[in-house]
């Protein structure tokens, strides 16, 4: 039977049963060989698009897709006999003309190549053609329009206008019209040397002057923080330059120029060094030196009068104690050679008071502090000291803790505070240098690194987590992938020093885009993006790392928006709100899986399972999964398997069929990171 897309289908099962076997007779219908799923109960208020009567065994499909064709049979099973199959029916589907998905418009860089596809489907398959301005005397010979997609081999400015997608077929003629700009990526025509020298007191400026087409707009940022700059000495021209009014000490840093506009973002930065002026004070100071004057010396009244109050009860104390011993004739030297007399009764134990017992306290003492000390160096040294031959490869990454500068807090996690600063290239240690030169080459300025403190020393699940993260990263080397480049263990607390990039984490990025403080991604770029972290985690995975913590806010992103896998971990401060207390453990709850969460089964599978959440994150510019509900409703619906995933609707058709893949509860029906690389190169291309 022929059935019009979006009509009624119906297939009727008439069968005899008498009354005693009814209850022991199902009727099942099967489609292309499989059971068909369909709802039983015929008294239910919610209209199920497919459904089959139990009384007759009749099959209705209320609203018949293109997915519905193939070939149909009743088979009726009564206990205690063999199943009846009846003949088999065919349902064919004359699909409606429509397009799937219709395309829209499209910003195409100037002197590229490009594709636009226009897909329509129908019955019988309809033809596609393009027109341009409503013109159908072809196109110009670079322009080539192929089974509906239009081909342009090298841009040109004159290929920008409206484009008209015409499919046909018996059933007629439908179209959709959609415009086509041509844009240049923004460029920068001057921008000042780096780095820029400036005199304390004296005015400069940093010249930043971008081209393109549309004309991008110019924002600078003062080490990586937008907006933090004093209006009244800072103001950035209309040509874009930064102009400083007067310039100070603390004005030196790094000074960032991004260009945006629709046709993209580029980003350089800019070291502004200032040189000090004898005799120079800048305006306000003179308040400010008088109050760190008062502070200190009222700091310094205060420790003189607690010092005094000390030495006073150390003398009281002292007196007390002689005030209560009897002289006698006989006596003791003491430290000063003089003879202390003292009364020497026998006590019961036949031990001399203030004799050989205070001695044998003294050695319990001296004892525990002992033990205490030997304690507290196990602890500290227990992440390097599994092996000699652990402890040999963590010497080759070693670093001294005063070649970084600049250091500043940005959060805290699991082991303790974590910053950023600058380490200088020659400072890497040799081990790293082979493995990175792509990272060291170039010009030779300092590195932005992040500096991950370990305070928590104590503390075993903490060592244990510390050193998994040191050998997880040591042993890879990818350029989607965040290099460890050393370890300071000279003094406490000990510091690993990993890669970092000039744009910081990708979620502090995303979300910069959702509140309208940077331009929001393009979809090419976004799965650009989705590609990088696919390529990061393959590696990972090959080299039999688990992840565990796969989010936005653990990937990197750099001005050119390359991503790139790390390991922040900033569960206390400023993510908190991403972490839930599960079982006495911090985990990730709304990027893990049942297993991991129930099961306590981390895998490569796992990290899959997060990979699709990322994808989320990206197309919804950073927002937090399943934002209206809280954790303990997330965790009663994760332990029912009843959360409802659903991609975002930017996400391209084929990258939400892979994200579906992704979210499988059965890990074993996952793709694995290879297969998402291969998915995600194929869908970039057809983009």
């Amino acid at each position: 039977m022929a059935v019009e897309e979006n009509k009624k289908s119906v297939l009727t099962c008439l069968h005899d049963v008498d009354n005693a076997s009814e209850q022991y007779t199902v009727v099942k219908w099967k489609k292309d060989g499989k059971v068909l799923k369909h709802d039983y109960d015929e008294e239910t208020t919610s209209h199920q698009r497919i459904r089959a009567f139990k009384q007759n065994g009749t099959l209705v499909i209320y609203s018949t897709k293109p997915s519905d064709r193939g070939d149909y049979v009743c088979e009726i099973t009564t206990a205690g006999f063999e199943p009846l199959v009846s003949k088999s029916a065919t349902i064919s589907v004359i699909e409606i003309l429509k397009f799937s998905p219709p395309p829209v418009n499209k910003k195409l860089e100037l002197g590229s190549t490009a594709k636009i596809h226009c897909k329509a489907q129908g019955t019988p398959p309809p033809t596609i053609r393009w027109e341009k301005d409503g013109k159908g005397d072809g196109f110009d010979a670079h322009i080539a329009d192929t089974n509906g997609t239009l081909h342009f081999n090298g841009v040109l400015s004159e290929d920008k206008g409206r484009y008209t997608c015409f499919a046909s077929n018996t059933q007629g003629t439908i179209n959709v019209t959609l415009t086509i700009d041509v844009v240049v990526a923004p460029k920068f025509t001057l921008l000042s040397h780096n780095p820029t020298e400036a005199i304390e007191g004296f005015s400069v400026m940093l010249d930043c002057v971008a081209d393109g087409d549309p004309k991008p707009t110019i924002h600078w940022d003062k080490n990586l923080q937008m907006n933090d700059f004093n209006r009244s000495r800072f103001q950035v021209l209309d040509n874009g330059t930064l102009y400083i009014k007067e310039v100070h000490r603390e004005d030196e840093n790094n000074y960032g120029c991004t260009a945006g506009s629709s046709a993209g973002l580029n980003r350089k930065e800019i070291r502004l060094i200032v040189h000090t002026r004898e005799g120079y004070h800048p305006e306000g100071n003179e308040a400010e030196d008088s109050t760190v004057t008062k502070a200190v010396l009222i700091t310094m009244s205060v420790a003189t009068a607690y010092i005094i109050l000390v030495i006073g009860l150390m003398i009281w104390c002292r007196y007390r104690r002689r005030s209560r011993k009897l002289p006698i004739a006989d006596g003791a030297k003491i430290e000063n050679g003089d003879v202390d007399h003292t009364e020497l009764k026998e006590a019961p134990n036949g031990v001399a008071p203030g004799s050989s017992q205070p001695d044998k306290d003294g050695l319990k003492n001296a004892h525990k502090e002992g033990q205490k000390s030997d304690g507290t160096e196990t602890a500290h040294s227990q992440s390097s000291a599994q092996s000699k031959k652990s402890k040999s490869s963590y010497d080759k990454i070693l670093l001294s803790r005063s070649h970084l500068k600049d250091l500043k807090l940005i959060g805290r996690g699991e082991f303790g505070d974590i910053l950023i600063a600058f380490l200088p290239k020659s400072a890497v240690p040799v081990s790293d240098k082979r493995g990175s030169n792509a990272s060291l080459s170039g010009e030779d300025k300092d590195l932005t690194v992040m500096v991950k403190s370990l305070t928590h020393t104590k503390d075993e699940a903490a060592l244990t987590e510390f050193k998994r993260e040191i050998d997880l990263l040591s042993k890879v080397s990818h350029e989607n992938v965040a290099k460890l480049w050393g370890l300071c263990r000279e003094v406490e607390p000990h510091y690993m020093i990993l890669e970092y990039t000039d744009w910081g984490d990708l979620k502090q990025f995303l979300t910069a885009t959702r509140k309208g403080t940077s331009q929001s991604l393009t979809p090419v770029q976004s799965v650009a993006v989705i590609h990088h972290l696919a390529r990061g985690m393959e590696h990972l995975s090959a080299a039999r790392f688990v992840h565990r913590d796969l989010a936005a806010r653990n990937c990197l992103i750099t001005s050119t928006l390359t991503a790139k896998v790390a390991l922040p971990r900033l569960t206390k401060e400023p993510y908190s709100q991403e972490y839930c207390k599960h079982i006495n453990n911090i985990i990730p709850l709304r990027w893990l899986p049942y297993e991991a969460v129930y099961e306590d089964e981390y895998s490569t599978k796992s990290d899959v399972y997060a990979f699709a959440v990322v994808i989320l994150e990206v197309f919804s510019q950073g927002e937090l999964p399943f934002p209206k509900i809280n954790d303990t409703t997330f965790l009663a619906k994760l332990k029912e398997k009843a959360l409802d995933w659903k991609s975002h609707k930017n996400t391209p058709d084929d990258l939400q069929k892979l994200q579906e893949t992704c979210w499988n509860i059965n890990p074993q029906e996952r793709p694995s990171f290879e297969d998402l690389v291969k998915e995600t190169e194929k869908i970039l291309k057809s983009m």
